[in-house]
């Protein structure tokens, strides 16, 4: 059995592993791509939280071969969803689906790279190119690691050893895996990119007892079966484990990082029910991907995630009222430490509010919009109290309100929540 080292690059200060799998294997694909592939992450996110997007990077001069690169991404990240699961029963990546009509299958965003496929040969800037071609297409958001499939020619290095992939976390918190297809022919790509997501998520932590000596701290060397050993024989999945004796960097009960803990996984024995109901026309949407609705709907999420929710109200509404959790017009936040029931009541952002008058006098108010006098009508702001002001000509007194307002009080009170009209009496005085 034939092994390779694995080589170990910086990038600012991110720890980029990678390295060459040897040996060829896999599992049977268990579904079939149906999906399309598309040049922006789409929402709505299925399952809701923080995950793993797919992406499918290619150079200027290559042709699109999305459709089978996505059937590849698609086929590695089932084998890496089983063999987690396996590894940790209750836990697993949380990858980025969409609800294509053909069901829920990975989101996957191709990115064209404006370099040509011979000058991302060499390893050197391969992975800066990429990502900027990424952050020109928008992939940088703080709730998403991206797996990245490179489709283009690579060169070895100066010593021989091919570099399969790249991954680490970039300053700000951006996580990147990069799985390099031409650089390993007959190498399953499987293992690479759940060594490369391990990176991504923070593997090796600092601190961990077994990380490798000289120098080479992003990998354990305790045991060769372990998915972050800095040599690779080219295995599948199936005979590799998470961290094994749980010491390093999963599961483990030192006080430096844990990727068990990364809000990137599903905890499949802690998830928490959000329900939401809406009322009027509009839309909420969570800051973390994960709810984006139109209706009433329910998402799930790992016990103790705090979400902030948005209202977007459709054109001419506004958002009056949460209900529910939260309370008030503005952010919602929720703690998810139980379950959750959330309202968002949607309603006209504006009512039409009309004066009339008898007599010689004018009426103002609605912060400016009446003043009558000249403009006796106006859409003023709804659900919001609005006072008007009768003041009588000189030789005049006001005597009454009518229609939605009333009393002899000269000054009148609406409450707006329709369309209201009001007309002011005035009457001469007596002499």
């Amino acid at each position: 059995m034939t092994r390779r080292s694995r080589t170990a690059l910086k990038l600012g200060v991110a720890l980029l592993a990678g390295g060459l799998w040897a040996a060829p294997g896999g599992v049977a694909q268990a579904a079939t791509w149906c999906g399309t592939v598309a040049p922006t992450d789409r929402a709505p996110q299925l399952p809701a939280g923080q995950s793993v997007h797919a992406v499918y990077a290619v150079p200027s001069d290559l042709p699109d071969r999305s459709p089978q690169i996505a059937q590849q991404l698609l086929d590695d990240a089932e084998r890496i969803d089983v063999w987690w699961r396996r590894e940790d029963p209750s836990r697993t990546l949380r990858f980025d689906l969409f609800p294509y009509p053909c069901g829920a299958q990975l989101d996957v965003t191709m990115v064209r790279v404006p370099q040509s496929s011979s000058s991302l040969r060499p390893v050197n800037g391969r992975f800066e190119s990429i990502l900027g071609a990424m952050t020109a297409a928008g992939l940088t958001s703080r709730y998403e690691k991206y797996l990245v499939y490179y489709d283009g020619p690579t060169d070895p290095l100066p010593s021989g050893f091919q570099v399969c992939g790249q991954g680490g976390q970039l300053p700000g918190g951006l996580g990147v895996s990069m799985v390099y297809l031409g650089a390993c022919e007959g190498v399953p790509t499987a293992p690479t990119a759940a060594h490369e997501i391990l990176h991504g998520l923070g593997a090796v932590p600092i601190g961990a007892p077994h990380a490798c000596p000289d120098g080479d701290t992003a990998h354990v060397c305790d045991t060769e079966s372990d998915i972050m050993y800095p040599f690779a024989s080219g295995e599948t999945l199936d005979p590799l484990v998470l961290d094994a004796g749980h010491d390093d960097y999963y599961a483990h009960p030192g006080p430096w990082p844990d990727v068990q803990d990364s809000p990137w996984l599903v905890f499949l024995n802690s998830q928490i029910r959000l329900a939401l109901e809406l009322t009027g026309t509009g839309s909420v949407q969570s800051d973390i991907p994960g709810l984006d609705c139109s209706s009433a709907c329910s998402t799930d999420w790992n016990t103790g995630t705090k979400l902030g929710l948005t209202a977007t109200p459709a054109k001419g509404q506004r958002l009056l009222r949460w209900t529910g959790a939260c309370s008030g017009s503005g952010l919602c936040a929720v703690d998810l430490s139980q379950a959750a029931n959330v309202g968002a009541v949607f309603g006209p952002a504006t009512f039409r509010l009309s004066v009339a008058r008898t007599g010689r006098g004018t009426v103002r108010g609605a912060r400016g919009a009446i003043d009558c006098g000249s403009k006796c009508a106006a859409a003023v702001r709804s659900y919001t109290a609005t006072a008007l002001t009768a003041t009588a000509a000189k030789g005049w007194r006001f005597r009454s309100w009518a229609g939605a307002c009333n009393g002899t009080r000269p000054t009148c009170a609406l409450p707006m929540t329709a369309a209201s009209a009001a007309r002011a009496t005035f009457v001469r005085r007596r002499s």
